[in-house]
């Protein structure tokens, strides 16, 4: 194992007499230590475990030696465009807020993003398919591609304790200060799984898996929440659904037929506030939200979530709210045309009283989508505050629901830039004719969907994009 040479500083006037050439013997001091930052290189392809590590053209060749490495604050960790790699790798060291340790890449940018996958699921040997992960502070995770990780588990793979250790990568528990940013994922059964604390999870590509997790009741998440402090933003996030009409919640149950989300949160043995979602893209997905009530706890405290200017154009649901309180739900535009064997309307909000906020939204539905649906727990009396919202049925008959429309709504075509089309984001901007233009409520944001300033004429526009 090769040693990482750490320097010493040197105060100035130690550096005064050396340059006068006197000699004067001394004794440095400890409290002026500072380390240099080491780059570490690996190439699965052409390099070699007995290089030193240090250079592009001395690499290591497995994920074996950085394992036996110790990491230090401002320490990266450079996989070779090109190379792929089997296996888990943990980081259980730290980095500083000025010195973070990165795992990122280096290369030829025409080549492919260095590749990891971990089709292993073996919880006693605590390998749970992850690729990456996070057990220390202020960690950077970019430029990687994930794929074809853990999904389709037994019945009998374990309940929630076991599933909830599930993601190609994985922030633990006491890791804080993470970023997982700029990566693409192909097919994992669970992309992205945080617990830390001040997590950001920012502008990943995650995409494509109909597998179920865990035979016959989970479908695939794309991004996965267990705590709170955490940031999810410009994101996209791409057919994350499974279905399957063995699909089912136990016997008791009223979903089934598919599951499957882009983003969910649970995990009831922890209370959560503070988490904010915003600048996401999802398109096919089972759902983009999904934030659960009871698992092995019940009733946890959520609150002060922050969903903004998000574009959905996916199945089941925009929001699926079964716990949760002082939701702003704000400026998202909201396409719910896809109809598949779960069907939960645009909002299934199923709390009492729980008084969330609906304002500025942009909501367009086809085949007879509900819009408000709160009629699938007989408690449910949310009390959820609407307003200022655009409601349209681009096909069939506009069904507000049993809580809508609130006040100040408008019902008119918003008028998308190509709604025919819907291929992609900009696909739901507004066009010059839109009934939304200047008529949103301002709210204090400052930044629309594709970053144009807000606002740009007198008031804001109401959905994702300002005109």
């Amino acid at each position: 194992m090769s040693q990482v040479v750490h320097s010493y500083v040197i105060s100035v006037s130690i550096m005064v007499l050396i340059c006068l050439n006197v000699c004067c013997a001394f004794t440095p001091n400890t409290n002026e230590v500072e380390t240099l930052s080491t780059t570490f290189f690996i190439d699965s392809e052409s390099g070699d475990d007995l290089n030193s590590g240090l250079t592009a053209s001395s690499a290591w060749r497995s994920l074996e030696r950085i394992r036996q490495t110790d990491l230090f604050p401002g320490d990266e960790i450079r996989f070779k465009r090109g190379s792929d790699y089997t296996g888990c790798l943990i980081i259980k060291h730290s980095g500083t807020a000025d010195n973070p340790i990165l795992i990122s890449d280096y290369g030829d940018n025409r080549m492919p993003a260095p590749s990891f996958t971990n089709p292993s699921f073996n919880p006693q040997n605590n390998d749970f398919g992850n690729c990456i992960r996070l057990k220390g502070d202020y960690i950077i995770v970019e430029n990687l591609y994930f794929h074809h990780t853990v999904a389709e588990l037994d019945i009998d793979a374990g309940g929630f304790l076991i599933m909830w250790e599930l993601g190609a990568v994985y922030i633990d528990k006491m890791a804080q200060h993470c970023i997982v940013r700029n990566n693409e994922l192909y097919d994992c059964g669970v992309g992205i799984k945080s617990y830390g604390h001040y997590a950001k999870i920012e502008n990943n590509y995650i995409h494509d898996c109909n597998r179920v997790l865990k035979k016959w009741n989970w479908g695939p998440i794309g991004i996965w929440l267990g705590a709170d402090f955490q940031e999810v933003s410009y994101n996209r996030i791409i057919n994350y659904s499974a279905v399957n009409q063995n699909i089912t919640w136990g016997p008791n149950s009223y979903g089934g037929g598919a599951d499957g989300s882009a983003i969910e949160i649970d995990d009831a043995r922890n209370s959560k506030s503070n988490i904010s979602i915003h600048h996401n893209y999802s398109s096919n997905c089972q759902g983009f939200l999904e934030v659960t009530w009871t698992d092995v706890e019940q009733n946890p405290e959520y609150k002060n979530f922050l969903i903004h200017h998000n574009v959905s154009d996916d199945y089941q649901q925009f929001l699926a709210l079964w716990c949760g309180e002082n939701f702003k739900i704000d400026n998202n535009t909201i396409i719910r045309r896809k109809v598949n064997e779960n069907e939960w309307g645009v909002f299934n909000i199923t709390q009492y009283d729980s008084k969330n906020i609906i304002r500025n939204n942009i909501i367009v539905v086809e085949n007879g989508v509900r819009i408000f649906n709160t009629g699938r727990l007989e408690r449910a009396k949310p009390s959820t505050i609407i307003e200022n919202n655009i409601y349209w049925a681009a096909g069939g008959e506009l069904d507000i629901g049993l809580e809508g429309p609130g006040k100040g709504f408008i019902i008119s075509d918003p008028y998308f830039s190509n709604y025919s089309r819907g291929l992609e984001p900009a696909d739901f901007s507004i066009s010059d004719s839109s009934c939304a233009i200047d008529a949103g409520l301002n709210l204090g944001y400052t930044l629309d969907f594709s970053g144009t300033r807000i606002p740009k004429g007198l008031n804001p526009d109401i959905g994702a994009f300002e005109y």
